[in-house]
């Protein structure tokens, strides 16, 4: 079997024109067999809303929400605080072994080569900024993918207005524990179980 690079293919067909097999040459890239269909592995959608959110419980930051989620039911993040006394929080999914446990751990975690500094990067941040990706997909459409330093996951980022939100389909496969933090508040994390719909 031969294969061609990009620039001798171009100059073999540019060839084939100047010869005159220019129409054959062209009948035979235009006649390609369309690929078949590609099953869908998402979720059916449930129709169903879980919701956490964000809020002050007696003068501290705290994820609230349900302990499971179906597959497929859209999951929707609530930021109730106010930014402009708490800063904006990150919604992010995050492998648990990289959740900053230390008050160490949490005081570096917005340096290079940490997590935070990681789910920023996932939002097209560099340096100093706001997110320019927003929210930061990773792997399936939806809430499926937990990321690493080194691997992007799902990520939210809620702005500065207060009373934001965001809303997606939960593609994680049931049986699936989620865990998730905020990168600005590396103290603020959570976990929820994914589970068969009913």
């Amino acid at each position: 079997m031969v294969l061609f690079g990009r620039a001798r293919l171009a100059g073999l067909l540019a060839a084939m024109v100047l010869s005159g097999l220019g129409a054959t040459a062209a009948t035979a890239v235009a006649e390609t067999v369309p690929p078949a269909p590609i099953e869908s592995t998402l979720p059916v959608e449930t129709g169903q809303t879980a919701t956490i959110t964000v809020r002050e419980v007696a003068g501290k930051l705290r994820f609230v929400g349900p302990a499971t989620v179906a597959e497929g039911d859209r999951l929707e993040i609530v930021n109730r605080t106010n930014p402009l006394k708490v800063g904006p929080i990150t919604f992010s999914l995050v492998r648990p072994g990289y959740l900053p446990k230390t008050k160490h751990a949490q005081a570096i975690c917005f340096t290079p080569g940490h997590i935070c500094w990681s789910i920023a990067e996932w939002q097209g941040v560099h340096g100093e900024g706001l997110p320019t990706i927003n929210p930061a997909e990773a792997g399936e459409p939806g809430w499926d993918t937990m990321g690493t330093k080194a691997t992007p996951g799902d990520s939210w980022f809620s702005g500065t207005e207060r009373g934001t939100s965001f809303a997606q389909e939960v593609t994680a496969s049931a049986g699936t524990r989620l865990w998730f933090m905020d990168a600005i508040h590396p103290w603020l994390r959570g976990t929820v179980k994914v589970v068969a719909p009913n």
